[in-house]
Parts: C-alpha cells; structure tokens; sequence
C-alpha cells in the first residue's frame, strides 16, 4: 500500500513540477468510485437467482474483475504515458521561426536530464566519448541545413536583391582617445578610458585607478577597491560621471557569479558605489548602448540543485523564470547564455531585464539593435564543424532572443560577424576533405540563408575579417598572407572581386580612409623546416580603391616585436584628428649563448668547446617596452617607436597633445610623439 501511495505522490509531484493538473480520471477518488459502482451492481442481483448462487458466484466475480482491471489497466497506461511525457525532454525545434519557450520548471528538468551524455562541450557531465570521424565534404550533404555543394566563387541563389551599406567605424576625431570600437557608438567595456581629464585604469591588483591627466602630468586622486563586494573586476564603462565595472562577485553564498558594480565618481577621490547587478555564469563580454549594459554570461550546469540561471540586484539575486528561457534546436550544450540588460541610470529603482537561451556562446557581435551570440558545434553523425548562431532583439529594457541558424565552420574573432540592412554576413573556416576552405554566408531577417561565397583559399586559414560599407575584406594565411574583396552589394549573389598577396599576416583590419586600409599582424620567416615562424610585428598599408585590383602600398616588420593590438583591437588608439595611430609594443633581444641580435643585425658567435659538465647557461633577455607610432598616407611614415621602459604595456592613450602608457602595475608614462 505504502508503494503505490509512493507512486501516486511521485505522479502528483511530476504534474506539479510542470504545472499541469492531472486528470481527473486518472485520479485516486475517481477508481475508486468505479470499483463501488462494481459492488453496487454485484449487490443488484435478483433474489430469485439465489439457489443458483454456486453457478454463478465465479462468473459474477469474474466479471466484477475483468471490470476493475480494465479500469486499472486503463489507469496504468494512462499513468505511463504521463510518465513518458514527463520524463521526455521536450521538442524544441522552431515554429514559424520562433524559438521555443520553457513552459515550467519541469520542462527545463527534463531537458538537463536529456543532455547529461550527449554534450560534447560538457564533458565533465559525458558518460562517454568518442571521436567522431571526419565528414566528406565532397558531397556537401548538409545534415544540419545546409544550402548546395561547394562550388569554389559560388553562391546560392534566391530572392531579389537587396542594397546593403555599413558605417566606417575606424575612429573619431576628440581631444582624448576613445576605446577602438568595432561598431560605432556601441561601446566595449576596456581595462582603462579617458574623459580628457582623468584616466581610469584597471591593474594588475583589478583595482581601478583613476589618475589626473594634464599636460603629461598624471597624479593618482582615487581608487577603486573590494569595497563592500568581493569584485573581480576585469573592464570597466564610463559615462558620464557613472563609472561601470564588470567582472565576477563572490559573495559566499554561491559558486560564484559576472555582473555589474555601477560607481557614482561625482568626487573622483571619493567612488561611491551605488548598486550591483550579478548574474550566474562566467562573463563572455558585454556591451553598452545609451545608458543600458548587455552583459553576456555562459552559466554550465554543474548541478541538478540549480538547473535554472539566476540573476539579479544587490542581495535579490533569484533564479530566471522558466518562461524568460528560450532553447534553440537540439542544443548541444548542458549550459545557457545569459543575456541581461541593466539601466546603469535607473539608481534606487534598479531596472534590468534578464533572459537565456540553452546553449553555449564563444563570441557575439552587438550593434544598436541586435546582438548575435554564437559557438562551435560539431555534427553528431558526420563529425563535421558548424557554429551556431543565436540572436536577440535589443531595445533598452526589451531584450527577446529570436532567431537561430546554423553555418559550416568556425569564426576567427567577432569581426567576421557583421549585420547591415537586415542581413547578418559571417566568415568562417571549415574543413572539405582534410584541408582548410574558407566561407561568407549572408543570411536574411529570419537567418535564413540567402547568399554565399564557399571554398575560397584551400589550404588556409581566415586571420581577419573587416566589413565596410558593401565590402568584405578577409585576410587568409598558410605561408602567404592573401587579402580578399568580396562584393556584397547583392547579398543573393556576393562574390570575390580581387585579391591581393603578401608575406605574413594580419590579424586586424583598420579602415584609414580614402581608400587604405592598415593590417596589423604578424611578420614571418622561415624556420628551416619547410615551415614558418613568427618573426615579429608587422604593419601592411593596402590601397583598396579599386577592389578588383587591390594593391599593397607599403609594409614594415619589427623583429622579436610584439603587441597587445595583435590580439585585440582594443589596444589600438586612432587620433583621427592628428592623423595617427599607435599601439603599445615588447621586443625580447635574446644574447643566446654569443648569438646577440642588435638592430636587427645577427653575429656569428665565437665556437667554444662544451664544458666538460655539459653546463648550458640560460639566455640573457633584454627586454623592452614602448608605444609604435605611426601614419598611413600612400606610405606607412614618420614611425616613432618610443621606448619606455621594460614593464608590460597594455594599453596607451591620449588627452591634448600626450600619450599617456599605462603598464600592469598601474604606472602611467607620457610623452609627446614626434610625428
């Protein structure tokens, strides 16, 4: 008895987990009355049959339990199927291009259940693993939606065309410096910015100092600390006099979480803090657009004690509601992408709106209205790459994801994504056969698949992406450095319009305006092996006026040089003004063993006899740090290569006529460019 009052709650409480009233014919009351109604009508039997009451008795009984088996059968089978559909994770396919929404807490148990060993990325929750083998790409099946066969310069065909134009964001003309941005008025949270009066700087410490700035002077008046939060901080917003941190909180009453800590710095020596927003997940990036902050977490599911993500203000920090959930096709991993929207304006009252979608992220693309969250995926039949795309709608608080699509490879960084006129265009990398080939897809307002150029520069790898107006300009490399035109002026019919080569690689593509555009990259050289080595800095001047004949104007290489700007474009500051960029730079100077390399200059070491203990002393580094400035006119000119010191420099900027270099402790160096 004690079973099946057990069974009974375990149903009542499967109901209740997805909000569903169970029916009432399958409920405790209801068999029962059918079994009275059975001995009703065995009590209703004639007196006058009573002297055949031996006869009969076994049939009576008989029928009496055939009825109340039916009814139970019919009982089970019901509670089954319940069963079945409440332990089932549900269809989360689109429909009519909406993704699907969580109905109830249940819902969103069952699909955690279901991807306890099916997450590729999750492998710490994989009962196993295998290694998928590697798909032919010769037939191009697309298991996952794809559009044709890879036809190298070719695109699918659709609906008319459709203009498509984007604005250059290489820069704008200030008194001070402003984070490089990849679109503009979309600003990317940064360890340090300027208001042309102060500096503020996050340290190795990720405390956040804010310094005077004038006339190359610089005096520390106020910091940032723990405060009365435990805050990690890695960037930070200024607007205004708000002054926006973000990073990770542990506050102790969690695994921890990202968010927001949001300062009012009216008196720079005195911050104030006026509230802090946290969300579960470990931080992505984030953007910020007018007075609201997007903040982008990726929350794992390490536990079935806490399968819903959790968000919220100061100590109201609760789980998100199963209806702000959204879950795109059979998603791949045990995790969500968190997105929020916090009012860094509101104050006391503390406006924000949160929402997540299953899946996983590694990199968005945000403009003004639209942020696009993708990740790597891999085909679970074919072992073949794709990367999900995941979009929501922005408009202040109103934040909604709205549409999903899948593409073949992966991306390099956030600049091969961009969205103009309603079409989203993303550059990627996949595999045909073994080799590298290289892809553009334009998708439309419903990321449907409406163009596309495939196949292009077999065996390399896409370095960077730019877009500019109705332009695309991919750089690839394997040995060669090959910068790309691509036409999208017709997103049905994009195609390649020149190309042009030249040795290294860029990894950032800086539009200079009539008609130039600068790649900051690496030089290479050849390692003896039949292979390549990084050699260095490289900057490479391209005139793009003409795109099917683009050309390369100039180009220079800085041995054992490297940067920050290399890797991220926010290390990069433009005086559009003054017409000059700089970035900052280390150089190491190896003396190895005798072997000393002096303006670029190698002498041969004398050869010694090897000690007879086989001793092999380390080699000396002279190390050297400062910031690489420079000018793109027809010729990259005037280059002044500034030395400051031998501390890492991770970003410079500038307020009047100064740059101002910040290393990670926290220093600030200034000096006057030359050119």
């Amino acid at each position: 008895m004690n079973g099946n009052n057990d069974n009974r709650e375990y149903i009542k409480k499967l109901f209740d987990d997805d909000g569903i009233k169970a029916p009432e014919s399958l409920s405790e009351d209801s068999i029962l009355k059918m079994l009275e109604a059975e001995d009703v009508k065995s009590a209703a039997v004639p007196s006058e049959a009573k002297y055949e009451r031996k006869n009969i008795r076994p049939h009576r009984f008989a029928k009496r339990f055939m009825s109340v088996a039916a009814a139970l059968l019919v009982a089970v089978i019901g509670i089954s199927g319940v069963y079945s559909i409440m332990t089932t994770a549900p269809d989360t396919s689109e429909v009519n291009g909406e993704l699907y929404t969580f109905k109830s807490d249940g819902e969103v148990k069952r699909m955690v259940r279901s991807m306890d060993a099916t997450s590729f990325r999750d492998l710490f929750r994989r009962k196993d693993y295998e290694v998928l083998e590697e798909y032919d790409y010769s037939t191009d099946s697309a298991p996952m939606g794809e559009g044709e066969a890879y036809d190298t310069y070719g695109a699918a065909e659709s609906a008319e065309p459709k203009s498509i134009s984007n604005s250059d964001a290489s820069g704008r003309a200030t008194s001070h410096s402003e984070t490089y941005l990849q679109v503009e008025d979309v600003d990317e949270a940064d360890i340090v910015k300027t208001d042309g009066k102060y500096i503020y700087y996050v340290n190795s410490k990720k405390e956040v100092v804010i310094l005077s700035a004038k006339d190359g002077k610089t005096e520390k008046v106020g910091a940032i600390g723990a405060g009365s939060i435990d805050n990690y901080v890695q960037d930070i917003y200024l607007k205004g006099d708000t002054l926006v941190t973000v990073g990770e909180f542990y506050t102790g009453d969690d695994e921890g979480s990202s968010g927001l800590a949001i300062y009012d710095i009216r008196d720079r020596s005195k911050p104030e803090l006026k509230s802090f927003f946290r969300q579960s997940g470990e931080i992505v990036t984030s953007r910020m657009v007018g007075d609201f902050v997007y903040i982008v977490t990726e929350d794992y599911i390490y536990s079935r004690d806490r399968y819903l993500p959790m968000c919220g203000f100061g100590d109201s920090y609760t789980k998100i509601s199963p209806s702000d959930i959204s879950c795109v096709p059979a998603p791949s991993s045990c995790s969500y992408v968190v997105l929020s929207a916090v009012d860094i304006a509101s104050g006391e009252q503390s406006k924000s709106v949160s929402k997540a979608v299953f899946g996983a992220t590694d990199e968005i693309y945000c403009n003004d209205h639209d942020l696009y969250s993708v990740s790597s995926e891999w085909g679970n039949n074919t072992g073949a790459e794709y990367t999900r795309i995941a979009r929501a709608s922005l408009d202040g608080l109103d934040i909604k994801f709205n549409g999903t699509a899948t593409v073949r490879g992966h991306i390099v960084n956030r600049f091969a994504m961009d969205e103009s006129d309603g079409y989203f265009r993303i550059a990627t990398t996949s595999m045909r056969n073994g080799i590298d080939v290289n892809n553009l897809y334009v998708l439309d307002s419903s990321l449907k698949e409406v163009g596309k150029v495939t196949g292009f520069a077999r065996n390399e790898s896409i370095k960077a992406v730019r877009y500019m107006g109705t332009k695309a300009y991919v750089i690839t490399y394997e040995a060669i450095d090959p910068l790309f035109i691509i036409d999208l002026a017709d997103p049905n019919d994009p195609r390649i319009e020149g190309e042009v080569m030249i040795d290294g690689f860029s990894t950032l593509l800086v539009p200079a305006g009539k008609g130039r555009l600068i790649g900051i990259g690496h030089a290479t050289g050849d390692n003896g092996y039949g292979g390549e080595y990084d050699s260095g800095l490289k900057l490479a001047l391209f005139d793009i006026s003409d795109p099917s004949q683009p050309k390369v104007l100039d180009s220079k290489e800085f041995e054992n040089m490297t940067s920050p700007a290399q890797n991220d474009s926010r290390a990069l500051t433009v005086n559009s003004e003054a017409g000059w960029y700089a970035i900052p730079y280390g150089i190491d100077n190896y003396d190895d063993f005798g072997v000393i390399i002096e303006d670029g200059a190698v002498e041969d070491a004398e050869v010694k006899e090897e000690p007879e203990e086989s001793y092999i002393p380390e080699p000396e580094n002279e190390h050297e740090e400062g910031v690489l400035v420079f000018r793109a006119d027809d010729t990259l000119s005037a280059v002044d290569q500034h030395k400051l010191g031998n501390e890492y420099l991770e970003r410079s900027v500038y307020i009047g006529d100064y740059i101002y270099a910040l290393d990670r402790n926290g220093k600030c160096t200034s000096f006057m460019p030359s050119i």
